[in-house]
């Protein structure tokens, strides 16, 4: 076993540790980078951005996710199980599709356009109706955080969710004899699941401060977006990766620690099985149950379907004045299906498909080889949390980096074509897995870290190899998890654009990534049946991770 967990920590450290040091190491080699602190200005504004735009996020999308996911996973809400199912598919809607759902309500020629205010980074200027008419929707932070808070809001209510569901029983009974209900949830159940809401609102900055494609269509600069200007002020790919790494080092090594402090706590907080298989207790809501569940229909349909729906108005959308045609949306919808739409939508369906099954099986062999050495498992979580503190841009910088040293090395016309010169899903099918190796491994590990010890070690005692321990114990307990991981993993594959479009070689770009593009020129026709189909696909993977979820549940 410990000849396997050597080479998985080999094989980690090569493809998934090496491309996110590549910065720092530029960084190490290029002293003159820590220059570009000496603009204190714009530094000062790319940092108010920055905490504008998280604590914006966090005060909207915190406090009505644990409502919710109060009312969702501890009450006895009417239709409970169908916002749970609605939640999880939403869950997997990638952010360029929640940002043109909005576009295509609000903005220019949608439902209801804003007219009147443009919240620029530099400021808020008040400006004519006619002229803020001809500009996109809501440019700037305050369009920005509640487009974050829109897409945060399903993590916080599954993460927030997870750990209500982890409260022990005994507290809760023990306490409801001392006080009344509403006190047992504020002072036993919530406090008892404050690691997972502290792990939701880590995840939910986290998610919100690297990436870019809110913030770059909404014209805030953040310091994730520092990553492209470092890269324009410097004449060569080097000198430009060592300025942003100097630019974002304090934020990843701040974010690093959070992550790890989070993590271990949550896991010193993870229920003994026992826990998992003992029946919640449930607090009854009375005569509350049908206004709550009027309220929580009314949220949802206000934050989710409005705006996803407002895409099916907008790619039907025809005429002056302006009406829906079922003809005219079907008329677009075949022709994103028509190639090229259609097939550089097949080659990123497969490729999302190929990276959760790879990722997935990384992720597994990962939580079987840290379940007994606390080395591995520390090292692991450092990885992690560098994975997912670094902005996305930075990740792909990186990635780049290194092919174009491996390139060099090896001068292998082969590798030319598969990492550089293209067509080639090999650069894209990296960085996925850098990206979302943490997702998986926080899918997985909870399980993973319940499997009885007896059965690994009464295997060990009857001299099973690590192969047969690995499909004889492992894969029967894990399989069902790890078709979660693996689905959730392509799901989010499918919205990847901040770290995919500076490594995606010519002639295969992703179907995320040429979305984003056309955001920039507003929400037309095709765009909109674009995401429309991207948004169908994306609701058969969410409906594949709930199936999966259910069966868990039934378990």
């Amino acid at each position: 076993m410990i000849r396997w967990r050597l080479t998985l920590a080999a094989l980690l450290l090569g493809f998934l540790a090496v491309p996110l040091a590549a910065p720092l190491g530029l960084l190490a080699g290029d002293p003159s980078a820590w220059l570009s602190w000496a603009e204190a200005p714009r530094w000062l504004t790319l940092a108010r951005n920055t905490c504008l735009l998280l604590l914006g996020t966090l005060a909207v999308s915190m406090p009505l996710g644990v409502a919710a996911a109060v009312l969702l996973y501890r009450t006895d809400l009417p239709g409970r199980h169908l916002w749970r199912l609605v939640t999880l598919l939403t869950l997997f809607v990638p952010l360029p599709l929640f940002t043109s759902g909005w576009q295509a309500m609000l903005g220019s020629g949608g439902w209801l356009p804003l007219p009147g205010w443009s919240d620029t980074a530099q400021g808020g200027t008040r400006v004519s109706p006619v002229i803020a008419q001809w500009t996109p929707w809501g440019q700037g932070i305050g369009s920005a955080i509640w487009i974050h808070s829109v897409a945060a809001l399903p993590w916080v209510i599954l993460l927030a969710g997870q750990g209500l569901s982890w409260v022990e029983r005994e507290l809760e009974e023990d306490a409801r004899m001392l006080m009344p209900t509403w006190l047992v949830l504020l002072r036993v159940t919530l406090p008892r699941a404050g690691a997972a809401i502290g792990a939701a609102a880590l995840w939910v900055s986290l998610q919100t401060a690297t990436e870019i494609s809110v913030t770059d269509v909404m014209q805030v600069r953040t310091f994730a977006e520092e990553v492209y200007t470092q890269i324009v002020g410097g004449p060569e790919l080097e000198e430009g990766v060592a300025r942003a790494s100097a630019s974002t080092l304090p934020f990843v090594l701040l974010a690093i620690v959070m992550v790890g402090v989070v993590a271990r706590r949550w896991e010193r907080r993870l229920p003994p099985r026992a826990t998992l298989l003992t029946p919640l207790l449930p607090f009854r809501l009375g005569l509350w149950r049908w206004p709550f569940a009027l309220l929580v229909g009314g949220l949802a349909g206000t934050l989710l379907a409005v705006p996803l729906a407002s895409l099916f108005w907008r790619a039907g959308r025809v005429g002056t004045p302006p009406h829906w045609s079922a003809e005219t949306m079907f008329l677009y919808l075949r022709q994103a299906i028509r190639p090229p739409d259609g097939l550089m939508l097949r080659d990123s369906l497969l490729l999302a498909g190929v990276a959760g099954l790879l990722v997935a099986a990384l992720a597994l062999l990962a939580c079987w080889a840290a379940r007994e050495s606390r080395g591995f498992r520390s090292g692991l979580l450092v990885l992690m949390a560098a994975a997912w503190a670094m902005p996305g841009p930075l990740i792909g910088l990186g990635l780049k980096t290194i092919i174009d040293r491996l390139l060099s090395l090896t001068e292998s016309r082969w590798l030319a074509q598969a990492l550089y010169h293209g067509p080639s899903p090999l650069p894209l099918l990296w960085i996925d897995a850098i990206r979302f190796f943490p997702c998986a491994v926080a899918v997985l590990w909870p399980a993973a870290r319940l499997m009885p010890a007896e059965l690994t070690d009464a295997a060990r005692v009857d001299c099973a190899t690590p192969i047969q321990e690995l499909r004889h114990i492992v894969w029967p307990i894990l399989s069902s998890v790890f078709a979660r991981a693996a689905l959730a993993v392509a799901v989010l594959s499918l919205g990847e654009v901040s770290a995919g479009k500076l490594v995606a070689t010519p002639g295969m770009p992703s179907y995320a990534t040429d979305i984003f593009t056309q955001m920039h020129y507003g929400v037309t026709n095709e765009l909109a049946a674009r995401c429309v189909l991207l948004l169908v696909l994306v609701a058969a993977g969410g409906a594949g991770v709930a199936v999966i979820g259910w069966r868990l549940e039934k378990k």
